[in-house]
């Protein structure tokens, strides 16, 4: 029997799985924007997807489906990706113009800004005075030109949003 997935129940946190088994559906960082996509979770179940709410994309614990006896979590596999922490505005602003112009994927984690691996990017950032890391991370939170908000379900507290509220002074 194959699961249809229409929409993002929420997250694992703010639900109560206490008597579901945890069944985990993993995805890489790049399939968690696929609209349409069929998976097999970890213990073997079928899973099809078709996400068609703007801006919807799957995150990290997501809980995509639930019953009595079991529920499905989004597992994003972590990977080496690159990691810059702007310490300015003005800073924060030239790293996402120039990720921007190289048409790479950001995502945001809490000052943090992350972009998959590329090894002549990280070289460019390098010789362009920025101090780029490598580390194994997780790519869960993807910002979106074409969306103001960018994801199709809440999550209360977004890590980004510290950030933000820090750079701008609470202001929208």
């Amino acid at each position: 029997m194959t699961h249809l997935i229409q929409t993002i129940l929420g997250k694992k946190s703010a639900l109560d799985l206490t008597h579901q088994n945890i069944d985990t559906i993993s995805l890489h960082w790049y399939e968690s924007t696929r609209r349409i996509m069929r998976k097999t979770s970890n213990a073997g179940v079928e899973v099809a997807f078709k996400l068609f709410k703007e801006g919807q994309s799957l995150e990290h614990d997501d809980v995509v489906f639930c019953d009595d006896a079991t529920a499905l979590v989004i597992y994003i596999i972590p990977c080496e990706v690159i990691v810059l922490s702007p310490q300015t505005l003005p800073e924060m602003a030239r790293v996402c113009y120039e990720i921007g112009n190289k048409h790479a994927p950001l995502f945001l984690e809490g000052d943090e800004i992350l972009s998959p691996p590329d090894e002549p990017f990280f070289r460019w950032l390098v010789a362009a005075g920025f101090a780029p890391r490598k580390e194994v991370r997780r790519l869960s939170h993807a910002l979106r030109s074409n969306s103001a908000h960018g994801h199709g379900h809440a999550h209360g507290s977004e890590p980004h949003v510290g950030f933000r509220e820090r750079l701008f002074k609470g202001k929208p």
